[in-house]
């Protein structure tokens, strides 16, 4: 997000960072990433390496936690884990939010700075290695297991029926209702789709493998020394391993990933056999979960400052440009 949250004063999250992992100098918001759920910012301990601090509305997926300690304990390198508080937990809170604090590695995502071709092999190998990860029952207990229902279903049908109740919306939430409302057939075009190609994939039974689930280019870290590094794990799942593979088989955006970066990215991964109804399930899924999250920010989330309502309404609007998630969904059936 690119500001901080209202109701959480620095000196607050600064308390309970110090109480939990030791005491820090600084503090510093970061204003990065699109989840309206979460914020980051930079802490500086008087003891020990900085930190980078996640702060969230909830813990809503704790195995997004547990995970990569679990993979660091196999010896899958290229994971960052969440430090363990004083206390021995995996998070703190501060007011009524969780925080969550890793090891500050510096670099930038791959989509930021770009990879090379050996980086590229590198991020299919590790990928690779995290879908052959074994789960035990206890954390297949604690992991999500895909439903292959559309992530935000409920959420787009929700703000449909808000719109059309809506006399009036005021700037700049106009234009995304305007639009909403001469594009109400495209929208339930996709959500139905979404559902249909879920149901077909549900029946077939597919295998599950480890996924992280939002493994895009800017979840991938490029660190000062090349090495790669997959951050945010918040989505992590069981899942069929196109959930993962649908961001370098197509991407999500055609700037995210070309094919050239498609094969390099396969020559790291290895042989695979893609169900491509599984990718065009997984492409239908991700454009109604962002239509659902961007809808909701510009709606819904009274409480989010201007520069988060101006970003949410800009990237509503993306989302239907050539190019982007909307146009690669729709192109699935005939591209795969």
């Amino acid at each position: 997000m690119l500001e901080p949250p209202a109701d959480l004063s620095d000196a607050t999250l600064a308390a309970a960072i110090s109480a939990a992992y030791g005491p820090i100098s600084s503090l510093t918001f970061l204003p990065l990433g699109h989840d309206a759920n979460a914020w980051v910012y930079a802490a500086r301990r008087d003891v020990g390496r900085e930190l980078f601090v996640k702060v969230r509305l909830a813990i809503t997926n704790e195995a997004a936690l547990v995970v990569p300690h679990h993979l660091a304990a196999l010896g899958i390198d290229g994971v960052i884990a969440p430090l363990a508080t004083i206390g021995g937990g995996l998070w703190t809170s501060a007011a009524r939010y969780a925080v969550i604090a890793y090891p500050f590695l510096r670099g930038a995502t791959a989509m930021d700075t770009g990879m090379s071709e050996e980086q590229w092999r590198s991020y299919g190998r590790l990928l690779r290695a995290i879908h052959g990860a074994p789960v035990g029952k206890d954390l297949a207990r604690l992991l999500r297991h895909d439903s292959f229902s559309p992530d935000g279903a409920r959420s787009v049908r929700n703000l449909d029926e808000f719109l059309q109740a809506a006399r009036q919306v005021d700037q700049p939430r106009a234009s995304v209702a305007q639009f909403w409302r001469d594009n109400r057939g495209l929208i339930e075009h996709i959500l139905s789709t979404a559902e249909q190609l879920g149901s077909e994939l549900a029946r077939t039974a597919p295998s599950l493998v480890l996924c992280h689930a939002d493994i895009h280019t800017n979840n991938v870290l490029v660190a000062e020394d090349g090495r790669i590094w997959f951050v945010d794990w918040d989505e992590t799942m069981l899942a069929p391993r196109e959930r993962d593979l649908m961001f370098v088989i197509g991407g999500i955006h055609h700037s995210f990933v070309d094919d050239r970066q498609t094969r390099l990215f396969l020559d790291g991964y290895g042989p695979v056999d893609v169900d491509p109804d599984a990718l065009a399930f997984y492409r239908y899924s991700w454009a109604i979960s962002d239509i659902a999250s961007y809808g909701e920010q510009v709606f819904l989330r009274r409480e989010l400052g201007s520069k988060n309502l101006a970003e949410a309404v800009s990237r509503f609007h993306s989302l239907f440009e050539p190019g982007s998630i909307v146009d690669i969904a729709l192109g699935s059936r005939s591209r795969g």
